[in-house]
């Protein structure tokens, strides 16, 4: 976005994923208002917006003339209007509740200049939905990011049928800017395909535990060492092809399909978990993981910042790593 000036932002939402998208957009020097009708969330939001620019200039992943003193510029909403009325770009980050976000948007339709695009952060609620009560439903989107909103790079973008395509390409451009990397759904589907993927996988895993074939810290840690790693580097596909070698994919990703079809159909197919199951699975997670995990989410941060410095100096997220160019993280372990 060389010559041009940074869009003024609006987060609508002071809860843990609209602190996020504060702190990023601040941390690049971008003018952020932040607004949420709970005023006592929106004071513990100015000091955790704080701590989450401070990570990320630590981490690496922010300038940290540029953040210096970011949080001191944003401006918290007293209305609505005060929070959107000047907005380039508004950030619906409230909570799932479809009536109460139809109602929000229309809201901020009314007080938001004509121009300015609003998109709502949501994995389970379409564009189609959200826009029923909209005028201008053009200048509206989703997206999608999964958490730490501002250490993860990827984010969904899923225009409705009435989007404007203008404001797709307008929404992309400022993502890159603030270096996240798109991916653009060409068609609503149920879920984002980030939701649907990891739906899948961790139904598996689920099943996995409550059959009593692994312990659940074991198929996190099976997780996290295995597919988590081979896909960080070049996604489910391009794995495919990279373990294809001499042979060519076309014969290798026969083969496996083959293996995968004897599979899929003894894979876990619930589409609901009982209620017992439910609270036996929830018992489970927290006997396992007792305690407040902030250490965990350290190691966590620090993980995924050394991880995309290694991407980033091997030319780009798509191309295959390396292993000697991976950092040492003797200060860290992998998440289970």
């Amino acid at each position: 976005m060389a010559g041009e000036e940074p869009p003024r932002v609006a987060v609508i939402g002071a809860g843990h994923r609209g602190r996020g998208w504060a702190a990023l957009a601040l941390s690049r020097g971008w003018p952020v208002s932040l607004y949420d009708p709970e005023s006592a969330l929106l004071q513990k939001a100015w000091n955790e917006v704080g701590d989450r620019i401070r990570r990320l200039t630590d981490l690496g992943r922010a300038d940290p003339l540029v953040a210096a003193g970011a949080v001191a510029t944003m401006r918290v909403g007293r209305s609505l209007l005060h929070a959107v009325g000047d907005a380039d770009w508004v950030l619906d980050v409230m909570p799932l509740d479809l009536p109460a976000k139809q109602r929000l948007l229309e809201q901020i339709e009314q007080v938001a200049p004509q121009s300015a695009i609003t998109v709502s952060h949501t994995s389970t609620m379409s564009a189609s939905a959200l826009c029923g009560r909209l005028r201008r439903p053009g200048h509206f989107l989703v997206a999608y990011s999964m958490d730490p909103v501002e250490l993860i790079p990827l984010v969904e973008v899923i225009p409705g049928p009435l989007t404007d395509p203008f404001c797709t390409v307008k929404v992309q451009r400022w993502l890159d800017s603030l270096d996240r990397r798109t991916v653009l759904l060409k068609r609503e589907v149920p879920g984002t395909a980030t939701m649907r993927i990891a739906a899948a996988v961790w139904r598996e895993c689920i099943g996995l535990v409550l059959d009593g074939v692994m312990e659940l810290e074991d198929v996190d840690r099976l997780v996290s060492l295995g597919p988590a790693l081979a896909w960080a580097v070049g996604g489910p596909y391009l794995s495919q092809v990279m373990n294809a070698g001499s042979r060519g994919p076309g014969i290798f990703m026969n083969e496996m399909l083959q293996v995968h079809e004897e599979l899929w159909g003894k894979l876990a197919s619930w589409r609901h978990l009982s209620t017992e199951d439910r609270q036996r699975l929830i018992k489970m997670v927290e006997r396992t993981y007792a305690g407040e995990p902030a250490e965990m989410r350290q190691q966590r941060d620090r993980f995924i910042a050394r991880l995309l410095d290694a991407m980033e100096r091997s030319q780009g997220a798509a191309a295959p790593l390396e292993a000697e160019e991976f950092p040492p993280l003797a200060d860290s372990e992998p998440v289970r």
